[in-house]
């Protein structure tokens, strides 16, 4: 999707990717460009003179493409002036015009493109492309009734095309008429009955018109079949609020970034504005392309669209980067750390590429090399959080326990709510044997997450099993661990429970919650962490209380993915 589309859409976009709809693969929105009011065909009216523009501002490749289509066309001029050509000799001006139109449109050229459509309709005024192109160039100079009369003279020539139902009835919405829009939509949903952008625009019709319960029905509807698309969570929270659920309201609102941006458009087949968004060969097409891809989780033609752009700008950094980052998401990690590597190589101040190989050499298992990444990324970028996150993570996996306080610290200077900088921060002291600092900032951090049960679990670790006197509390360990049972019957939990029971001696109760997290564990196909876990056991049934809160290969002290052998073998 160009940059033009991901502006101007208002609110509707195509699935260009994805979809599929008529004669063409499905794509696109609105772009801006100059208005126009239908030409007429008037036997014998004179074209409108069509030069190109300055072409200094657009990349080598689409210069290359301007050229060559206005060469086209130039040669389909008839040598006489008074020579009428026949229908094909007009057919063929038209598609040329078209053409054109098309690159200068995507290219932003746009009085330009707004000429080759007027003139493409002139010859051919029965073919409905025209008066489309011309619809969406009269929306975007805010000249609604003009986009109104092109879009009707569309559907008189198809009067079941959904894109162009759609966008008259966005248009009239726009204008202020949504009782003369809801028809429209109404047949594209009878044609279309579960197309997002019907829904969508037929929500926004109803919200002014103050049925608010009918638009919160039609906007639910809409969300539920494109759940990515943020956009139409704006007229959901007005319709929510309408109704006085401000509950509601408010949830959507800040789905939304607080207001009516639209951070992520409805996908609607559209087959003529895909020509448009495809029709340029350039990096930055290919980027948008690749990008709208990925928000649609569609990674294999994510790397389609970003090979290409690397094809046009092999030298971009940023280029290669999306690329390896597309790669990575398909599962080719060698593939990918090739292209990280010469991001680098292009930049070698780069962060995000730095970053990104740090993520593949810790899956890798080659931990000092991801933490070189790590530093090297917060080093070209301090204010990277995640870099500085992956790189306190990894020197405390390393025993750099020191170092990863630091880096913890760094994250919640960045990121004072971090979670997961709170978590290590704490498991960093108690690698330290420091329990009472990490008793002090579990705490903290419970109060702060009260939602997260990771915080009061460590807590009551410390509480139950530190070797620190002064640490030690069994009554609170109990309480804490109790209150956990209720919403986590977890291995974990059954295990912290009978560390509690054990030091306030309830030896038998405290078997049995040994016993209870050793059958979870094996239930969970981990026969050896239920073997290690044996060794609880048998201080239980000596009368021994724990004084060890967590074993060396617990995965409380392995912070980061598994790694995966051979991940970047070639």
């Amino acid at each position: 999707m160009t940059a033009a589309v991901r502006r101007l859409s208002g609110g509707v976009a195509a699935a260009c990717l994805i979809l599929g709809a008529g004669d063409g693969p499905a794509a696109g929105g609105p772009i801006i460009t100059a208005s126009a009011t239908p030409q007429g065909d008037e036997a014998g009216a004179a074209l409108l003179p069509v030069e190109l523009p300055d072409l200094s501002r657009v990349h080598g490749s689409v210069q290359e493409q301007l050229r060559a289509a206005h060469a086209s066309l130039m040669a389909l001029e008839p040598m006489d002036a008074a020579e009428t050509p026949d229908a094909a000799g007009r057919g063929a001006r038209s598609e040329a015009y078209g053409h054109l139109g098309r690159l200068l449109m995507a290219s932003e050229y746009l009085d330009q493109a707004e000429r080759c459509f007027r003139n493409a309709q002139q010859l051919t005024p029965d073919d409905f492309r025209w008066p489309y192109y011309l619809g969406h160039l009269a929306r975007s100079k805010g000249q609604l009734t003009s986009a109104v009369e092109h879009f009707e003279q569309v559907l008189r020539l198809r009067p079941d095309d959904l894109a162009t139902l759609t966008w008259l009835g966005t248009v009239t919405i726009d204008d202020g008429r949504p009782e003369a829009a809801v028809p429209v939509l109404a047949r594209a949903r009878s044609l279309h009955p579960d197309t997002a952008a019907v829904l969508f625009q037929l929500g926004r019709a109803a919200v002014a018109q103050q049925d608010y319960a009918g638009a919160v029905e039609l906007l639910e509807d809409a969300l539920r079949l494109n759940p990515g698309a943020t956009t139409i969570r704006y007229p959901l929270a007005l319709a929510y609020r309408g109704l006085g659920d401000l509950e509601q309201a408010q949830l959507h609102l800040e789905q939304t970034g607080g207001g009516a941006g639209d951070s992520a458009v409805v996908a609607l087949p559209d087959p003529l504005m895909a020509e448009v968004n495809t029709a340029l060969r350039s990096p930055q097409v290919y980027w948008d392309l690749g990008l709208y891809a990925g928000a649609n989780g569609d990674w294999p033609e994510a790397v389609r669209q970003f090979r290409n752009a690397v094809e046009l700008a092999p030298d971009d950094p940023t280029m290669r980067l999306n690329l390896g980052l597309a790669l990575n998401r398909t599962g080719d990690a060698r593939a990918a750390m090739d292209q990280f590597e010469e991001a680098v190589r292009l930049d070698s101040g780069l962060a995000r590429a730095h970053f990104a190989m740090g993520t593949l050499f810790e899956r890798s298992g080659r931990y000092e090399e991801a933490t070189d990444r790590y530093t090297a990324a917060v080093a070209y970028d301090p204010r990277l959080g995640e870099a500085h996150l992956r790189l306190a993570d990894m020197l405390r996996l390393t025993d750099k326990l020191d170092a990863s306080l630091a880096s913890y610290d760094r994250v919640l200077d960045l990121e004072p709510t971090s979670r997961e900088a709170r978590f290590g921060m704490a498991m960093a002291l108690v690698r330290l044997m420091r329990h009472g600092e990490a008793l002090e900032r579990l705490r903290a951090a419970a109060d702060l997450h009260p939602d997260e049960p990771a915080f009061p679990l460590a807590a009551a670790r410390l509480l139950a099993a530190s070797p620190d006197p002064s640490v030690r509390d069994g009554q609170e360990a109990l309480d804490l661990a109790a209150a956990l049972v209720e919403e986590h019957d977890t291995t974990a939990v059954a295990e912290t429970m009978a560390m509690a029971l054990a030091e306030l001696g309830r030896y038998e109760e405290a078997v049995q919650w040994q016993r209870r997290a050793m059958a979870g564990a094996a239930a969970a196909g981990r026969g050896d962490v239920a073997q290690r876990m044996a060794a609880n056991l048998a201080l239980y049934r000596r009368s021994t209380p724990c004084r060890t809160p967590w074993r060396d290969d617990d995965p409380e002290h392995r912070p980061g993915p598994p790694v995966e052998p051979g991940l970047l073998d070639r």
